[in-house]
């Protein structure tokens, strides 16, 4: 038997056994992923709270885990990921300098430990940009939100006695999360995911039927906030989508959304009671304003090293500790400084503001640079920043140790940065060789 004649016997055997090993670790790689998105989602630590009616001792492993899949991820492309780590190079400088507050904290071994969690979450969102494409990406995404928004949607429904709050705000939808604005946030988040994954392919056109799932669960939540991020999402969505397309067209809304920006501003500015009115609101921003003066105050004392990362909130028994002093200027316990800003101030200092600055700043104009041809996923990424941001100014969402807002703002400053600097195309592997021009070759 020559050559000629065996070699096409020999392709028709080996595809399979290398389409095999292929299917496995594509398999893995989704599922570990996928995990990643969820654990960043906090549900496998909210159901059990929830079923149990408070606390559950043992749920820290599930933090350990999320680490380990980050670590996990970086070795499929270890140089890659590390060189887009380099590139987003803020967001290094603020866990190195979560890190150096363990030594100034009253609570090193948390500091260190929530440290640690944040650092592996980057590496993850790095790896996670040099694995996987923007389509792919959303496709998880919407996935993981699309799966818990149905299974929310239910619970609040069928079992309401875990699906809606029910110490404050009671009705209120909370779905598998802690909170309403936890669920009210990710359906907002989730609409703009569908959208952006509709205009990568037809095949996705179905995961639409997620975006009037999404509203049901905006109104049940009874969040303003949510309908706002919602409202804001979409229009910076469909202005990112018209800049992409002709560029007189591009130039005509790009001057429309600054005028409309600066009038809304004005507006804001101006009318803002009115506003207030509108939205249900209260100057005060429900009781923040409190907050935001105690925190000042006590963020004041330590202006440039902060009281370390991960150690105010947390520790609400002891008498001497920042948390006392903010409990008793509001006259309640607050959670958290309902402001990102002001929270990595009191945690982090001036220096912890500024890197979160460069950040933000980092993340914003990776996506810009990228809007004009970046396609749907640059679309998603610009208008989940800007809602994210909007809201960051009256809820502590970001410089986690492992949440989702934070590993958003964190992917998608990875993998516009990906883009910008490495933009040799993700390739799939061809599990099939074209045996039909191997074929003609031989004959």
């Amino acid at each position: 038997m020559s050559d000629a004649f065996r070699y096409p016997l020999r392709q028709a055997v080996e595809p399979s056994a290398l389409l095999i090993p292929q299917l496995i670790g594509c398999l893995m790689r989704d599922a570990c992923v996928i995990l990643f998105f969820l654990i960043h989602l906090q549900v496998f630590v909210s159901v059990p709270i929830k079923l149990n009616g408070g606390p559950v001792a043992g749920l820290g492993f599930v933090w350990a885990i999320g680490s380990i899949l980050g670590l996990g991820l970086a070795f499929a492309k270890p140089f890659r990921t590390a060189g887009i780590g380099l590139a987003v190079f803020p967001f290094l400088g603020l866990c190195l300098w979560a890190y150096l507050s363990s030594t100034w904290t009253a609570n090193p071994v948390d500091t260190l430990r929530a440290s640690t969690f944040m650092t592996c979450s980057l590496i993850g969102c790095c790896a996670i940009a040099a694995l996987l494409s923007w389509e792919e990406i959303l496709a998880r995404l919407t996935l993981s939100l699309g799966a818990l928004m149905i299974l929310s949607v239910v619970l609040a429904i069928a079992v309401p006695s875990i699906g809606q709050m029910t110490d404050i705000l009671q009705g209120a939808w909370s779905g598998v999360w802690g909170e309403k604005q936890a669920m009210g946030m990710y359906a907002a988040l989730l609409i703009l995911a569908s959208f952006a994954l509709a205009l990568f392919n037809r095949k996705y056109w179905p995961c639409l039927l997620l975006v009037p799932l999404s509203l049901v669960a905006i109104i049940g939540t009874t969040g303003k906030t949510a309908i706002l991020m919602s409202f804001m999402g979409t229009a910076v969505f469909s202005v990112g989508w018209l800049i992409q397309k002709d560029l007189r067209v591009a130039i005509a809304t790009l001057w429309t959304a600054v005028l409309v920006g600066s009038t809304i501003t004005y507006g804001l500015t101006q009318g803002k009671e009115a506003v207030f009115r509108l939205l249900g609101r209260t100057p005060d921003f429900t009781g923040r304003t409190e907050v935001w003066r105690e925190v000042e105050y006590v963020a004041s004392k330590k202006p440039m090293t902060g009281y370390g990362f991960h150690a105010v909130w947390e520790d609400q028994t002891s008498v001497a500790g920042p948390y006392q002093w903010i409990a008793d200027g509001t006259g309640f316990f607050p959670q958290n400084a309902h402001s990102s800003w002001l929270d990595v101030t009191l945690q982090l200092g001036l220096p912890g503001f500024v890197l979160l600055a460069a950040c933000m700043a980092t993340a914003w104009l990776a996506t810009l640079f990228r809007l004009r041809h970046g396609g749907p996923g640059v679309l998603f990424g610009i208008s989940a920043l800007a809602t994210l941001t909007m809201i960051s100014f009256t809820e502590s969402i970001l410089v986690s140790s492992m949440d989702m807002p934070w590993m958003l703002v964190m992917l998608i400053a990875a993998k516009s940065m990906q883009e910008l600097v490495f933009p040799a195309p993700i390739l799939v592997p061809r599990p099939y060789p074209n045996r039909g021009n191997i074929q003609a070759l031989h004959r």
